[in-house]
């Protein structure tokens, strides 16, 4: 018996819920579901669904909510399973980015890559930049190089369509992953980091408070009409209904961007790298959507059976064509029915794979509290935003309860 426990308003999961039945007639085993609303998953207040009689076996997770679940013990590492695991697996085939960004020893600050195997990546995320060429070329803009260029032409795309298209879409709501996908995207660029070398909060430094400024500024001007309430999967739909001439946030929402019964869009969005930073440097957050075993499974063998069939080669290469972006294997990426799917999106094809290949990593400094760190960090944006303070002040006033509650833990 396996409980598998994860997110709605997600492809991957759609696609094992969808195929349950393949996993018994090939394992005997049964497995069951348990799937609740995206916000409530993403709050990572879960480990009710992760303890007792019922406790889920297998769950997602990824980088940042993996680290919270890391330290309050409901996570199996995983090597040893990957040691005995059954040679059509094949994990010399995921990306190795991937997986390094599932390896931690657990330590405040230490580098991921390094330590125990926690999970396996059964799609991922760069942030890339998403355009709209016919609007950029009505308008009279060109496609943005550098930060500088994206805030500008943003600006003239709202200011020549008179507001009619917005500039650029971004996250708002007061959730951890505001500050993750395109704002962290642009603040490493701009040299910015969430904490120096010793450990203290960072982001009140000048790169931190010159990048925020120009963020917000920008939003002022061309961003979402309604930014503190603009929710992640709204967002996706918004840009495939041409509300928005760009975007720099998760490259597998091309699933729904080139989808034409989701999509105004669907075969002529542009896809590009992110922009470059005010010194010439190129970043792309990352996250991987993971495959986690519950160390409180009384079922681990059966577990670790699931994870081997739902995140193999042939589940995960049907998943990609039933909305599962991004694939996290090569063989996927080399496979020609992918291939020749993606010829019709654009650059899509050569800029993902580049990102996951050589450019994105996670960026943030790994904690088992980065939620609550992260939640704080957006709170500052939003006061800022909101002008309840300056931008220098409400980053000073975040980074100071950061170190306190980094003390804290």
């Amino acid at each position: 018996m396996v409980l598998f426990f994860a997110p709605d308003t997600d492809a991957f999961v759609e696609s094992v819920c969808r195929h349950l039945d393949e996993f018994t007639e090939q394992t005997g085993i049964v497995a069951r579901t348990k799937i609740i609303p995206s916000d409530a998953y993403f709050s990572n207040d879960i480990h009710a669904y992760l303890d007792g009689e019922d406790a889920a076996d297998v769950f997602m997770s990824g980088p940042v909510l993996l680290w919270e679940h890391i330290g309050a013990g409901y996570v199996e590492p995983l090597d040893d399973f990957v040691s005995s695991a059954s040679e059509h697996f094949d994990f010399a085939d995921f990306f190795p980015s991937l997986i390094a960004a599932n390896r931690w020893t657990g330590q405040f600050g230490a580098q991921l890559g390094t330590g125990t195997l926690w999970e396996i990546p059964v799609n991922c995320e760069a942030y890339n930049l998403a355009y709209v060429p016919a609007t950029l070329e009505r308008l009279r803009c060109d496609v943005p190089q550098t930060w500088a260029d994206y805030f500008d032409i943003a600006g003239r795309i709202a200011k020549r369509s008179d507001n009619k298209v917005r500039g650029f879409g971004q996250r708002g709501v007061q959730v951890w992953h505001t500050m993750y996908t395109g704002y962290a995207t642009q603040f490493w660029a701009y040299g910015a980091t969430d904490f120096d070398a010793d450990g203290k909060c960072a982001i009140a430094s000048p790169q931190g408070i010159a990048a925020t400024t120009d963020f917000i500024d920008a939003l002022r001007v061309s961003g979402p009409a309604d930014w503190l309430n603009q929710r992640w999967y709204e967002l996706a739909r918004d840009f495939a209904t041409e509300i928005y001439g760009l975007i720099v946030d998760s490259d597998h929402y091309t699933a729904m961007y080139e989808n034409p019964e989701m999509s105004l869009i669907h075969g002529r969005t542009g896809y590009a790298l992110p922009p470059l930073g005010p010194t010439g440097e190129r970043v792309s957050n990352l996250w991987t959507w993971s495959l986690v075993m519950n160390s409180r499974s009384a079922h681990k063998h059966d577990a670790w059976r699931f994870i081997e069939w739902a995140s193999s080669k042939a589940f995960l290469l049907r998943s990609a064509f039933e909305g599962n972006m991004n694939p996290t294997r090569k063989s996927i990426w080399d496979h020609e029915r992918f291939r020749q799917a993606a010829k019709g999106w654009g650059d899509f094809y050569d800029v993902g794979r580049r990102l996951i290949a050589h450019d994105a990593k996670v960026l943030v400094t790994p904690t088992p509290h980065y939620l609550r760190l992260a939640d704080r960090w957006v709170a500052g944006i939003r006061s800022a935003f909101s002008r309840e303070c300056s931008v220098a002040e409400a980053l000073e006033s975040a980074a100071a309860d950061i170190d306190k509650l980094v003390r804290e833990n």
